[in-house]
C-alpha cells in the first residue's frame, strides 16, 4: 500500500485470553500481546464475562503492540476481529453500556427455555436451515432465556432501545464509537438465527424462538469495511477490515483454504473443523455441525465437531486433585504413570457435545481400585481428551467418505509432545503441529489484510502459511488404543443410557 499503512493486526477475543498479533505483508509476526479475561459462574451451569473487560483488554494489547514496535496507528492497514462464537452481548443503544454480563457460549442458560422445541419437526427445521443441533450453546437459546427471564430487557430489544450481538458485533460497535452495527456470516451462522443456505437472517427462526427483535446486525463479508476505530482509543483512527469467529480464523490461519483440509484447535474446548467448500448443501452426519467458515465473494462452508471439555479437563483435575501448576503439571503426573491402569473419565461436566449433543449427561469416573493414584486419574484425563477427538474425527471420515490429509493442530495443549504423540497414536494419523502459538489472531490478521487490500486473494496467502512440525503415529500402539477407545465408548454409552430420561441440570 502506498499510504504507509503496511501492517495488519489480528485480534482473538477468546474465552480465557485476549490475544493480538501484528504481521507484515510477508506474513511475518512482528509483535504479540495478550491479557487474561475472567469468567464468573454465579449459578450451576452459568458462565458469564464482562463485555467491557473484553474491550479494555483489546485496547491495552493494541497499545502495547504499537509501543513495542515503535509505530503509530497510522501505519496499521486494518484490524481483524476474531472472537469466541455464540456468546451473547446485549447493550443499551443510547448509552452503549451492557445491560447484563455476556452470556458465554458454554453457559447452559436457555436449555429449559428451549425444551418445548425438542420435537422432531422443530429440530429438523432448525438443522435444515441453520446446520446446527438444538442446544443451549447457540445464541438464540441464550436470547430466549433473556426474553423469558428478563422481560424489561426483552421489551427494549423489541423497541430497538437495546441491541444484541455476538462478541465481534459488540466490539465493532464500541471500537467504532457506535457508528457500525454489523457482523459477518461466520459469526451469524452460530446464532441459530441465520439461514446458512441464503446467508441471511431468518425471521421465521426468530419467531420459532419467540424473539421480537427490532434491530438486527448488518451482514457484511468477512473481509470488508467495518468502519474505523474512534480516535479516543489510539490517538488516530484505524480501519476495521475483517471479522471472523475464532475457530473460523484458526482454520484460515492454518491455511485450510481448500475442501477437506482440516484443523483441530485445543483450548478450553476442542474444535475440529474441516473446510467443506462452497456448496451449502453439504451434509453433516454423526452429530457434526454444518456452518459457515467465512464469506468473501461467496460463503465457504465447514463441518465442525465441538468438544466442550478439552484443556478444561486438565484445569478441573488440577483444581480437584490439588496439583499446583495447572495443565502442564497434570501432563507431568500422567507421563510419570504412563497409563491410566483401567481408569476411565467421561468429561461430561456440562453435557456432551459432538457427536452426541446430550446436554443432560454428567461426567463419570470409573475403573478405580485401591491401587489407583492421582497420576492414573490424570492419565485418564489426557486419554479422555484424545478419545473425544477420535469420536469426532471418525464422524468426519464417515460424513465425507474421503481420505483426510495431515491434521493441523494448535492451542496450548499442543505444546505437550507427550499428549500430541498420544493423540497421533490414537488417531493413527499424522499431526501437523503449528509452530505459531497464536493461529487465531494470525488468521484474523490475514483476513484483515484481504479487507485492507494488502493482499489480493487466497493465492497471495498460500506462501505465507509456514510448514509445521510433524508428529507421526506409532503403528505398534494401535491395538492398545483401539481397546482403550472401545472401553471409553462403552463407558460413555452407559452414561448416555443412564441420563436418557433425566432432565438437564443447569
Amino acid at each position: 500500500m502506498g499510504d504507509g499503512r503496511d501492517i495488519v493486526i489480528g485480534i482473538d477475543q477468546g474465552t480465557t485470553n485476549t490475544k493480538l498479533a501484528a504481521i507484515d505483508a510477508q506474513g511475518r509476526v512482528l509483535g504479540q500481546a495478550d491479557r487474561p479475561i475472567a469468567s464468573a459462574s454465579p449459578q450451576l451451569g452459568w458462565v458469564e464475562q464482562d463485555p467491557k473487560a473484553m474491550l479494555a483488554n483489546i485496547v491495552a494489547c493494541l497499545r502495547e503492540i504499537l509501543a513495542k514496535l515503535g509505530r503509530g496507528p497510522e501505519t496499521v492497514a486494518g484490524l481483524g476481529i476474531a472472537n469466541q462464537t455464540e456468546t451473547l452481548v446485549v447493550w443499551d443503544r443510547h448509552s452503549g453500556e451492557p445491560v447484563l454480563p455476556a452470556i458465554v457460549w458454554k453457559c447452559r442458560r436457555g436449555d429449559a427455555e428451549i425444551a418445548t422445541l425438542r420435537r422432531d419437526e422443530a429440530v429438523a427445521e432448525l438443522r435444515c436451515k441453520t446446520g446446527l443441533d438444538l442446544d443451549p450453546t447457540f445464541t438464540a437459546a441464550k436470547l430466549k432465556w433473556v426474553f423469558v427471564n428478563r422481560p424489561e430487557i426483552a421489551a427494549q430489544l423489541a423497541s430497538g432501545d437495546c441491541l444484541f450481538g455476538t462478541v465481534d458485533c459488540w466490539l465493532i460497535w464500541k471500537l467504532s464509537g457506535g457508528a457500525t452495527y454489523a457482523t459477518e456470516p461466520g459469526n451469524a451462522s452460530r446464532t441459530m438465527l441465520l439461514d446458512i443456505t441464503r446467508a441471511e437472517w431468518d425471521g421465521e427462526l426468530a419467531t420459532l424462538f419467540g424473539l421480537k427483535l427490532a434491530r438486527w446486525p448488518e451482514l457484511r463479508r468477512s473481509a470488508d469495511s467495518f468502519g474505523t476505530t474512534s480516535p479516543e482509543f489510539f490517538g488516530a483512527s484505524i480501519p476495521i477490515t475483517a471479522a471472523m469467529g475464532d475457530q473460523q480464523a484458526a482454520l484460515f490461519g492454518h491455511g485450510c483454504f481448500d475442501p477437506l483440509q482440516l484443523k483441530i484447535t485445543y483450548g478450553t474446548g476442542a474444535f475440529l473443523w474441516v473446510n467443506a467448500g462452497a456448496d451449502p448443501a453439504v451434509k453433516a452426519t454423526d452429530g457434526l455441525i454444518r456452518t459457515i467458515a467465512w464469506s468473501l465473494d461467496r460463503p465457504t462452508y465447514a463441518l465442525e465437531g465441538f468438544v466442550m471439555y478439552a484443556g478444561a479437563i486438565l484445569d478441573w483435575l488440577a483444581t480437584r486433585l490439588g496439583i499446583a501448576g495447572g495443565g502442564a503439571a497434570i501432563v507431568r503426573e500422567a507421563q510419570q504413570a504412563g497409563a491410566s491402569d483401567g481408569v476411565l473419565l467421561v468429561p461430561a461436566f456440562q453435557g456432551l457435545a459432538a457427536p452426541w449433543w446430550r446436554p443432560e449427561v454428567r461426567a463419570g469416573l470409573i475403573g478405580m481400585t485401591e491401587a489407583t493414584t492421582r497420576a492414573h486419574i490424570c492419565h485418564a484425563g489426557l486419554e479422555a481428551l484424545c478419545y473425544q477427538i477420535r469420536a469426532v474425527l471418525d464422524g468426519v471420515r464417515r460424513s465425507t467418505g474421503q481420505a483426510i490429509g495431515a491434521v493441523r493442530v494448535d492451542g496450548g495443549p499442543t505444546r505437550s509432545d507427550y499428549l500430541m504423540q498420544m493423540q497421533a497414536d490414537m488417531l493413527q494419523h499424522p499431526l501437523a503441529v503449528s509452530a505459531f502459538d497464536a493461529v487465531t489472531p494470525y488468521g484474523a490478521a490475514l483476513m484483515a489484510g484481504l479487507g485492507a487490500g494488502l493482499w489480493n486473494g487466497l493465492e497471495d496467502l498460500r506462501p505465507l502459511v509456514k510448514p509445521s512440525k510433524q508428529i507421526l503415529p506409532d503403528a505398534g500402539a494401535a491395538s492398545r488404543w483401539e481397546q482403550g477407545y472401545a472401553d471409553w465408548l462403552a463407558a460413555s454409552q452407559a452414561l448416555l443410557a443412564f441420563y436418557r430420561d433425566k432432565s438437564p441440570r443447569v
